[in-house]
């Protein structure tokens, strides 16, 4: 047993009152900001903050005074009858308490097909969070005549952040009865089937605070919170569920008193628990690699969440154990055997006795599963993420009856000088940037100062724009005044095709390529900043691939005292994620099953989201692989059978792997009922990968391939055994 993680455990049972009363002290301390947990998560995400679109918006926001915070409200007519009087009449009633709202700066106007498009604009230094955004709501009453719809990026958040509420909750009411229904059926007693949802729980609110507070320190996004509580509650049942079951296999050891079984629990499943966590925290870390705000987010929120399951787990937890003792059998409802598990013996006798038929049948399963893989399309969340009938979701719908879908995602192309940018020479500069873009064929069409009326001449433009700013039309004073600074402006320009569409990608780097004398040209606005996600993405995969399967490699090899193992966990982990991409590219990006599941079907899959999905699981999957395997070394040390070592390491944790796997499954499932796509798809597919990891891997090609592989499984080199010495004895 290891000599550091049984110290650990006799640390824990001697300040056991100690360690409690500080969690207490940690729970009670978080419990104010639970009820205004969602309001500082206030961004989406989708942004590269190392690129030129994220760039370029800070430059908008220091000279042209552009704020990216803007409320869209579209008025549509009732019905036909409504005159176009009568509907000006009554959007400048609804809209005029407006002109007392402090931080409210520009209302501009769109008008369409018996439609009004309000768009409401904001000073730079404003942010706007949801209590603002639902007061200026309130203020725009509803007119008589005309159907009211609020829309853009701002409402968007809003409405993923009350969805989100709402899902958790739905969440929860599924997953918490039927996992303490699981958690009977593994422990057969009350008092060991609340121990592991107390720990959850105790680490879901420690996890809620301190998430709270590094919001107002960093820009997190909304997927934070689902995300990051889906990973810490399953690592914390899943922990829970190793620790306590291997305290009570120690408490049933005759002659044991409870110091030693506590400090034997903690050098052998406490050690698991330990390097379990350490290989998923870096495959989290990963996530931070990436220049992405929703990956960073999700890294730093999965850190968390795996920090605090780690340390509830070897402090908390056996501190508990150390206080109720025996009284963890205590409401035993019928007793369940841990040492002699029939079925798991004969499974495992079955598998061994014939390798070479259980290793094709369970990578036959694995590739049939990765098929649809062959199709996938990567894209990034728009609205389509929302509910059909969400308010979000609503105004989209209604603005593309109306208007070009595409204008609400517009490429902004900026112009930077070092001279005034409405001289004559840089007008003249800008307006032949803006005749060479329209003869781009994605163009659909330019908006900006010198096209708002195509039949001007460059002359005209030169002679308008040199008119004191008192002496231009008001319209055009407006127009200026979010577009054009001293030295920066501003123009539009309207693609063919939808902003995630790569036509759209590439009308991005095809502006981004022209260059005119005099001026520095900048490109940014939705599909600018996709483009930059894709890039971004692209160019840090590699890095992250690589270190997360280094880490792995030397997390488990330290552990496991093998080279070969190590491998043969990053090969199966790998395939794993394959099935699992597989099953989400044939149910969300195909749309099999979408009436089942409730959603509607995208055409492609989230590229943040598969790689948050990868690092996850990659990290994930180890908590399984790292327990069977410690308990096939444990019996290792006893004897050097190598069959009866794997029929040992099975017999004595399949029926707790499978257990465990059955309640982050449930969990993940319960997910599902999500109205915010990405979450319900993020909850699926943790659902398919520990069950393929769990009841294949595990099961059947773990044990089949160690079995063909016998003599190599357990070699290390003497000079790695003299830099990794072992620090085991027979406590």
């Amino acid at each position: 047993m290891n000599r550091f993680f049984y110290q650990l455990g006799l640390l824990a049972y001697r300040f056991r009152y100690a360690v409690i009363v500080i969690w207490l002290l940690g729970l009670l301390s978080s419990i104010p900001v639970l009820k205004h947990i969602m309001e500082p998560f206030q961004s989406s995400g989708f942004e590269n903050i190392k690129s030129q679109s994220y760039e370029t918006d800070k430059l908008l926001a220091d000279t042209v005074g552009y704020n990216k915070h803007r409320i869209l409200v579209l008025f549509k007519k009732e019905s036909d009858t409504v005159s176009n009087f009568l509907m000006e009449k009554e959007v400048d009633k609804a809209l005029s308490k407006l002109d007392h709202v402090a931080y409210a700066h520009k209302v501009l106007f769109q008008k369409g097909k018996n439609s009004t498009l309000a768009i409401i604009a904001f000073k730079d230094d404003i942010d706007l969070i949801g209590e603002d955004i639902q007061a200026l709501k309130d203020l725009i009453k509803k007119p008589k005549h005309l159907n009211i719809y609020f829309g853009g990026d701002d409402v968007f958040v809003e409405t993923v952040n009350k969805q989100t509420e709402k899902d958790l909750f739905r969440a929860d009411m599924i997953a918490a009865p039927v996992s303490v229904i699981t958690l009977l059926f593994v422990f057969g007693s009350f008092t060991a089937a609340f121990m592991p949802m107390l720990l959850g729980g105790c680490c879901a609110m420690m996890m809620f605070s301190m998430l709270y507070h590094l919001a107002h320190h960093f820009d997190l996004s909304i997927f934070t919170i689902n995300i990051a509580l889906l990973l810490g509650l399953c690592l914390s049942l899943d922990y829970a569920l190793f620790i306590i079951c291997r305290f009570r296999e120690e408490l049933h050891e005759p002659k044991q008193n409870i110091q030693t079984v506590i400090a034997r629990t903690m050098a052998t499943a406490g050690k698991a628990v330990f390097f379990s966590g350490l290989a998923v925290f870096a495959s989290l870390s990963a996530l931070l690699l990436f220049p992405i705000n929703i990956l960073i987010s999700v890294g730093i929120g999965g850190l968390t969440a795996v920090f605090l399951a780690v340390i509830g787990a070897i402090t908390l937890l056996p501190a508990l154990l150390s206080v109720i003792q025996k009284g963890i059998d205590f409401g035993t409802i019928f007793k369940t055997g841990f040492h002699q598990n029939r079925f798991w013996h004969r499974l495992a006798s079955t598998v061994i006795a014939r390798p070479l038929l259980f290793v094709i049948f369970g990578l036959s399963l694995l590739v049939t599963l990765s098929l649809p893989l062959q199709n996938l399309k990567l894209g990034i969340s728009d609205y389509h993420i929302l509910p059909e009938k969400s308010e979000g979701r609503a105004f989209f719908n209604q603005y593309a009856k109306v208007f070009d879908e595409n204008s609400l995602s517009p490429i902004t192309v900026v112009f930077e000088s070092n001279t005034p940018i409405l001289s004559e020479k840089n007008i003249k500069a800008v307006y032949e940037v803006i005749d060479e873009i329209r003869d781009i064929k994605a163009v659909k069409k330019v908006e900006g100062y010198l096209s708002w009326l195509p039949t001007k001449s460059l002359e005209e433009y030169q002679k308008l724009y040199a008119l004191d700013d008192k002496n231009l039309p008001p319209d055009i004073r407006k127009m200026l005044a979010t577009s054009v600074s001293k030295h920066v402006s501003v123009i539009q320009v309207i693609s063919h095709y939808s902003s995630e569409s790569k036509a759209t990608q590439d009308l991005v780097k095809e502006l981004r390529n022209i260059h005119h004398k005099g001026l520095d040209i900048h490109v940014t606005g939705v599909p600018a900043t996709n483009t930059d996600v894709f890039d971004g993405i692209k160019k840090e995969s590699p890095k992250a691939l690589r270190l997360i399967m280094l880490v792995t490699f030397l997390v488990l090899m330290v552990l496991l005292h093998s080279i070969f193992l190590p491998f043969k966990a990053i090969v199966m982990n790998l395939l794993s994620l394959c099935a699992t991409y597989g099953v989400l590219v044939y149910v969300f990006q195909d749309g099999h099953l979408h009436q089942f599941f409730n959603f509607e079907p995208q055409g492609s899959l989230d590229i943040s989201m598969m790689v948050i999905i990868f690092c996850a699981l990659f990290g994930f999957s180890m908590d399984y692989e790292v327990f069977l395997l410690s308990r096939i070394q444990e019996s290792y040390q006893k004897h050097k059978n190598n069959k009866l070592r794997i029929v040992f390491g099975i017999e004595h944790s399949a029926r707790i792997i499978t257990s465990a796997a059955l309640i982050v499954i449930v969990l993940c499932s319960s997910f599902l009922v999500a109205d915010v796509l990405m979450v319900k798809a993020f909850g699926l597919g943790i659902a398919v990968a520990i069950f393929i990891d769990a009841f294949i891997i595990r099961t059947f090609l773990v044990p089949a391939i160690m079995t063909l592989t016998e003599s190599i499984n357990w070699y290390f080199p003497r000079w790695l055994s003299k830099l990794f010495p072992n620090h085991e004895d027979s406590q």
